[in-house]
């Protein structure tokens, strides 16, 4: 059924006329519009906790110390739009080096004293009830820095209840790898994204000191598992690097990060599962360069003539002239021995010279023991034989 427009106008003035009086009931400070949100205060448990509180040392408020109260107005306004930070930006949360405001072990030794409790936890973080301390383990303590929308969880008949909260700045909570808030430590309840809200959320509970509706944040994840996150000691200003998981021991102390965060201002978004697009940035005008100064270069100097000396005519050589050559001596040929031929007869049968035998003497018409006689080769013969 729709409720007339007047109906609701009506019912907006009387509730803001009440609180400028005072006579709203403390449990109410909100007009109801849409989704109901609940807030909690540092050290408020709230409905249905899990367990005891694992938080330790003194609750203490993150909340902006503002000294003007809030007016009728400002504390009727409706959640409508929540602001989105990642998980991940630096100075989003509040921790004091090798300070851990979160007992995990006491917490785990509370879920398993109690099996019902325990499955009821495991069911909403999506592990068995036998992986509940590991997952724990592997939770950061750290301090909410922002007022914080979550989708919080009380149990109630063995089973748990998810509604909407906004936590307040100093909480002590457990967070994952991705930076989303998973346990408060108050209460012991699981915590989950917060749930997009039909038609706007009003606010029911006490506000504290400082608390504004468009000051809330919502935590989105991080793009990407991380394994450390920079936290802020805001009393001190000091910036701590802590590695994700429970062992606070080995924090350690950082510079400020070139990109940080005290207190988050994203841009605001109706629905906490959509952020809208940064604004463009407004375009930088700059100057023209200066033309740059003819630089003028001196002419090169002319190289200097090489002179080189003219070259050392070479050394006439001198050779020796020939040795004569010795003259070959030849011994005159010997000559041949005169060759003696018998003087022919001067008639066939007259004798010889006297002292000479005849023809007729020597048989066979030579002479023996002589070369060249009569019948020898290669000899001419006589004339007249």
């Amino acid at each position: 059924m729709r409720i007339p427009t007047r109906t609701l106008v009506t019912a907006c003035v009387l509730s803001v006329a009440l609180l400028a009086s005072g006579c709203a009931g403390a449990g109410v400070k909100q007009t109801r519009v849409g989704d109901l949100v609940f807030l909690q205060a540092v050290g408020e448990r709230g409905p249905g906790p899990f367990t005891d509180s694992a938080a330790t040392g003194p609750a203490a408020s993150e909340s902006p110390r503002i000294g003007a109260k809030m007016s009728a107005g400002e504390l009727a306004a409706p959640l409508r739009a929540a602001r989105t930070v990642s998980g991940a930006t630096p100075g989003l949360y509040r921790g004091t080096p090798r300070v851990a405001r979160c007992d995990v072990e006491r917490h785990i030794r509370y879920l398993a004293a109690d099996p019902a409790r325990a499955d009821a936890f495991a069911g909403v973080v999506g592990v068995r009830r036998a992986a509940l301390p590991a997952y724990l383990r592997g939770l950061t303590p750290v301090v909410l820095g922002a007022d914080t929308r979550v989708t919080n969880h009380a149990y109630q008949g063995r089973r748990a209840d998810d509604y909407q909260a906004v936590l307040q700045a100093g909480t002590a909570v457990l967070v994952d790898d991705r930076g989303l808030p998973r346990v408060r430590c108050a209460c012991g309840n699981p915590l989950a994204p917060p749930a997009p809200t039909r038609g706007g959320a009003s606010a029911r509970g006490t506000p504290w000191p400082g608390y504004r509706p468009n000051k809330v944040i919502v935590v989105s994840p991080a793009p990407r598992a991380v394994t450390s996150l920079t936290l802020v000691d805001s009393g001190h200003r000091t910036w701590t690097e802590r590695r994700t998981g429970q062992d606070v021991r080995r924090d350690r102390v950082v510079p400020p990060p070139a990109q940080a965060t005290t207190s988050p201002s994203p841009t605001p978004r109706g629905n906490p599962a959509r952020t809208a697009p940064p604004a463009p940035a407004a375009p930088v005008r700059t100057a023209p360069p200066a033309p740059a100064a003819p630089v003028r270069t001196a002419p090169p100097a002319p190289a200097a003539p090489v002179r080189t000396a003219p070259p050392t005519p070479a050394a006439p050589v001198r050779t020796a002239p020939p040795a004569p050559a010795a003259p070959v001596r030849t011994a005159p040929p010997t000559p041949a021995a005169p060759v003696r031929t018998p003087t022919a007869p001067s008639a066939a049968g007259a004798p010889g010279a006297p002292g000479t035998a005849g023809a007729s003497d020597v048989p066979g018409g030579s002479v023996s023991g002589v070369p060249g006689g009569a019948g020898t080769p290669g000899l001419p013969a006589a004339d007249g034989a």
